[in-house]
């Protein structure tokens, strides 16, 4: 019985041993990303970290849903300790990015799911990146050695952290819309403003002639 076994044990272990080294020898001369070109096999994107807006104090809220959801987020925010009248100390969070939250992950993601969530207003683009062809400007990125430099920045309580927008710079006759805030949805006229200014003055349209002064930040470019 034990021999009979053996008979018909090699023919079979003889032949996945052929199999196993012709197998080898065509993988040997096979294309490297054979299964990243194969057809429904999509590549890996990378990730990055892009700069979602969202309502005007609604920065914590929004970072615990997108975090439930399982996405990578950061809240630019600084620890200080402030002395009030009294003399009492107390040490606060303060917002450094208001109305803004950083996300990490995919393009498709973002275009797929993220900026789908009702509470994401839209994604802060770069003009700089517009292609005369394109309708729209691309999402900022912000490089990762530059997102680690800034968290490591405000992860520092001795000196305060404060963010000049250089990207943020109307000049008069822009048309604008307010993004963040209780006039979220308005559109205006820019009349003042531009340069260092953390403020601006926005005459607008459904006002008549009255004048506003808004933060920067929430405003975003109506593109013509």
């Amino acid at each position: 019985m034990i021999f009979t076994y053996y008979l018909l044990f090699l023919p079979i272990r003889t032949c996945c041993t052929e199999i196993l080294e012709n197998f080898n020898d065509k993988a040997a001369y096979a294309p490297a990303n054979v299964a990243d070109d194969a057809v429904g096999v999509p590549k890996p994107q990378k990730k990055h970290w892009y700069i979602a807006i969202v309502a005007h104090r609604s920065e914590r809220t929004s970072s615990r849903l997108l975090t439930n959801l399982g996405y990578t987020n950061y809240v630019a925010s600084q620890w200080e300790v402030r002395t009030w009248s009294n003399g009492r100390t107390k040490r606060v969070e303060r917002i450094v990015l208001p109305a803004r939250i950083f996300i990490r992950t995919t393009e498709d993601e973002r275009l797929r799911t993220i900026v789908n969530l009702p509470f994401i207003y839209r994604f802060v683009t770069d003009r700089a990146r517009k292609k005369s062809t394109d309708s729209w400007a691309p999402a900022a990125i912000v490089p990762d050695k530059e997102m680690e430099d800034f968290r490591r920045m405000l992860g520092q309580e001795e000196f305060p952290v404060f963010l000049e927008d250089s990207n943020i710079n109307y000049a008069n006759g822009d048309k604008v819309r307010v993004i963040a805030g209780r006039l979220a949805g308005m559109e205006g006229t820019v009349i003042a403003g531009g340069g260092e200014k953390r403020r601006l003055y926005v005459s607008l349209d459904i006002l008549g002639r009255a004048f506003v002064e808004i933060d920067k930040n929430y405003l975003a470019p109506i593109d013509a």
